[in-house]
């Protein structure tokens, strides 16, 4: 899910990096290595080994001696427990009901 709204400042290209190393190891249930992930997002391996070490310091990833893949941990889960389900009610309906508007000319 992408936000295409303007922003004053330029993204922070490692935040969003990060950001999508996330987004695979949660769709990639068992966790992954730096390899596969590597592979599926377009980076250097240097560079995904860099940012999920960071993700690791940060406790939001762990890195599994056995296979030396990486796996997300709970920390991740609490970034959504400040998001209450009327917010994702209302994230979800308003550019809905703001195209129902627009049809119906109110």
């Amino acid at each position: 899910m992408q936000n295409n709204e303007q922003t004053e400042y330029k993204t922070v290209r490692g935040l969003t990096r990060g950001l999508m190393l996330l987004n695979m190891l949660n769709k990639l249930d068992g966790g992954a290595s730096v390899g596969l992930l590597a592979e599926l997002s377009g980076l250097h391996r240097t560079t995904v080994r860099r940012l999920l070490e960071t993700l690791q310091e940060e406790g939001y990833v762990r890195r599994s001696p056995s296979d030396d893949s990486f796996r997300l941990t709970i920390k991740v889960r609490q970034l959504s427990e400040g998001f209450r389900d009327e917010q994702w009610i209302s994230a979800l309906a308003a550019p809905l009901l703001g195209d129902l508007l627009r049809e119906v000319v109110w």
